[in-house]
């Protein structure tokens, strides 16, 4: 039966081997090591009596390897050097040495808001990444699981599996949105006003494709909305909204500052209903992944700097 040469095998003496058979020459090898001559000969001893075989022979000014030591170094050097690589990036993580692509879904109005600056933050954090933005849809959390997709941002309240793992990043407060010189803007406070207008409601999967949200709200303080329009895309539903007397549920996300022809009244809604939580979701194996921490640090922060752009509008 052949002998198995892996079984209780010390990678560091591995490591050893192939600095000396780097250097042939144990002074060399010892400095390079950082350690005596003395330990540089015991780990040659343990790697002599592991393999049963020489190695290296005393020659004139040093060592010479064995065929043996070729082909074991031919072996090793490039896994070791990539192994060591690899677990050195378990605690070395710089997102400027990026060179790969990442996918981000964005649920409707995270796409509104964040598209734009996080393609900013990249080229200025990780200007070698490849990055797509992709809006979230039906088949964003098998995306997920599968890996075509490495982080969606949505709101809280979704059906996802136990294989999906999520952070909150931001609690939003929700409000309106109208058209400037809408008769709303005329009232100190807003809320049962509401029901005397059409809502145009944006479709979001995943969240809001049966039901609206904020018809449903109001359904439980007594009062019918009429739907007047829905959409997915949010150009549309602003659009809509700035010609006609429909009023838009938005939250403080919403990019404000962007149009001129949009107006918020002061809205007052139950505080048991005026906050949106929203997520970043990830596959579990992911949870402990630097690449996802940072990535949920960039979103978050995002999120953050336009939320405070909004916040003087």
């Amino acid at each position: 039966m052949a002998k198995d040469l892996v079984a209780n095998l010390d990678l560091n003496l591995l490591r050893v081997f192939t600095v000396l058979f780097q250097e042939k020459n144990m002074r060399r090898a010892s400095e390079r090591l950082n350690v005596t001559q003395p330990a540089v000969s015991q780990s040659l001893k343990k790697l002599r009596q592991h393999f049963d075989e020489p190695l290296f022979v005393k020659v004139t000014g040093g060592l010479a390897a064995t065929g043996f030591a070729e082909r074991l170094y031919d072996v090793v050097s490039p896994n070791l050097q990539a192994l060591f690589s690899g677990l050195s990036h378990l605690t070395h993580f710089a997102p400027s040495e990026l060179k790969q692509s990442i996918t981000i879904a964005l649920s409707p109005p995270a796409m509104m808001t964040l598209s734009g600056a996080l393609i900013l933050k990249f080229k200025q954090l990780a200007p070698n990444v490849q990055l797509s933005i992709v809006a979230w849809s039906g088949q964003t959390l098998a995306d997920l699981g599968n890996g075509d997709t490495l982080i969606g941002v949505h709101y809280g309240d979704i059906d996802y599996p136990k294989s999906i793992y999520r952070h909150q990043v931001a609690l939003l407060t929700a409000g309106v949105a109208v058209r400037k010189g809408h008769p709303l803007l005329k009232e100190e406070k807003v809320f049962d006003q509401l029901s005397d207008y059409p809502i145009a409601s944006q479709l979001i999967p995943e969240w809001n494709e049966r039901k609206v949200v904020a018809a449903e709200v109001m359904k439980r303080y007594g009062m019918e909305l009429e739907i007047g329009f829905r959409a997915e895309d949010s150009a549309a539903l602003v659009d809509v909204t700035s010609q006609t007397d429909m009023f838009m549920p938005i939250t403080n996300l919403f990019p404000k500052h962007r149009y001129k022809d949009i107006a918020y009244p002061n809205v007052e809604i139950p505080e048991q209903d005026r906050y949106h939580p929203l997520y970043c979701y990830h596959h579990l194996r992911q949870r402990n992944s630097p690449l996802i921490e940072w990535l949920i640090q960039v979103i978050q922060q995002t999120v953050e700097e336009q939320i405070e752009l909004n916040s003087d509008k």
